[in-house]
């Protein structure tokens, strides 16, 4: 009969003069209300189809949009990961660089006494 989501939910008018017809024989043999209360029916039916679809919709572009999120979680712990263990390993390698200048300090401590002590 007629479309009422080709121009959004409004109904569009009528396409030829047979539907114009075919809706005047309907009001005729059964008459107005019966024939309102069937278009609002179908309207209703028709509206409720059309949401149930956007929801559908709306639900895969959620999934699509979790998944991608899940996977930036993912890649950003991947790298937060590394991150870590590079941060560990420069803590590890500045603690051997410590102990090393440590031990040169005290070397170079022995020395200048040692070099002192000569001089006496």
């Amino acid at each position: 009969m007629f479309d009422l989501f080709a121009s959004g939910h409004h109904p569009p008018a009528p396409q030829s003069i047979m539907e114009v017809e075919s809706v005047l024989m309907l009001v005729e043999r059964i008459g107005l209300p019966a024939v309102i209360i069937g278009i609002m029916c179908w309207y209703i039916f028709k509206t409720q189809q059309s949401h149930k679809e956007e929801i559908i919709r709306w639900e895969e572009k959620d999934t699509r949009g979790d998944e991608r999120l899940i996977d930036v979680i993912k890649e950003q712990n991947k790298q937060n990961s590394i991150t870590s263990d590079a941060v560990n390993g420069l803590s590890v390698a500045f603690k051997d660089v410590a102990k090393t200048n440590e031990r040169l300090s005290m070397e170079i401590k022995g020395m200048a006494e040692a070099l002192i002590a000569n001089k006496r």
